[in-house]
């Protein structure tokens, strides 16, 4: 790993949270796949059927045919999930995100729930689901990549974080974890002085432990746009228990032709964090 890769795993270690950039991350053909990334997204949200449901949301008037009609997905844009003919997928299987999430769990890694996200202006500013404080409880280590498509802002909804609230951390006893009990009731006040914001321009990169205390935010202004992909140990839990059990699991989420050309094109090492 280069010195940025390195630092960014020192910090997720130490506090669950780091931040970076494509500029600082990224090389030039690893650059191109972002720039076909922002071409995706601008079709996915200029779709006059994605357009009606941001307006519904501002309005204060969602679809609401899911427990997070806050948000919209991919799936509300193509009808199925994106696979390997999707550049934001390909983005995510570079060596740079492979070799940094095998140095934090120190074993080649499984990745997960590559997604894609629209979060338009809310005119219901209430916390539900996703944007109260909880962990993630795929397993107590987790490395999750976020990139933002759009310039956040404190109005945009941003991303919150507590740092040390992760497994091993400082804090890392302020609520349960992974016993199938909330992760939203506190058992002493929450260090407010250890909360970030997860702002930045197009091509911010975040990398979160999300076992640590996070929420997503409630979007005042413009619209939040953004991608995930989840890092996780062969021997994560919700893996071992089959609910993570393939990249493909749900083709609302991913899919995967193991038959097409993109995949035959595919290193081992992607195949088998794909597997």
């Amino acid at each position: 790993m280069n010195q940025e890769q390195s630092r960014i795993v020192k910090e997720m270690k130490e506090n669950g949270i780091a931040f970076s950039s494509i500029q600082k991350l990224f090389n030039d053909d690893q650059k191109i796949l972002f720039n076909k990334s922002v071409s995706f997204f601008n079709e996915f949200s200029s779709s006059p059927h994605i357009i009606e449901r941001c307006k519904r949301i501002a309005q204060g008037n969602p679809i609401q045919d899911r427990n997070k009609w806050f948000e919209i997905t991919c799936y509300e844009y193509l009808k199925r999930g994106i696979g390997l003919e999707n550049p934001i997928v390909q983005m995510y299987l570079q060596e740079v995100f492979i070799e940094m999430a095998n140095n934090f769990h120190g074993v080649v890694p499984k990745v997960r729930n590559i997604l894609t996200w629209l979060h338009p202006q809310n005119a219901i500013q209430q916390e539900r689901a996703s944007q109260v404080w909880h962990r993630d409880q795929e397993d107590w280590e987790i490395f999750k990549v976020f990139i933002l498509f759009s310039k956040v802002g404190p109005n945009n909804g941003p991303t919150q974080y507590i740092k040390k609230t992760h497994h091993g951390g400082k804090y890392g006893d302020i609520t349960n974890n992974m016993n199938g009990q909330s992760t939203s009731t506190f058992k002493y006040n929450l260090p407010m002085d250890e909360i970030v914001s997860c702002e930045g321009d197009p091509g911010t990169i975040v990398f979160m432990n999300t076992n640590g205390l996070h929420k997503g935010g409630l979007v005042k202004e413009g619209i939040r746009v953004m991608s995930q992909a989840n890092f996780l140990k062969p021997s994560a839990p919700l893996i071992q228990n089959g609910t993570l059990n393939s990249f493909d699991y749900s083709d609302k989420i991913n899919i995967l032709d193991r038959s097409s050309a993109e995949y035959n094109l595919l290193s081992e090492v992607q195949k088998q964090i794909l597997s």
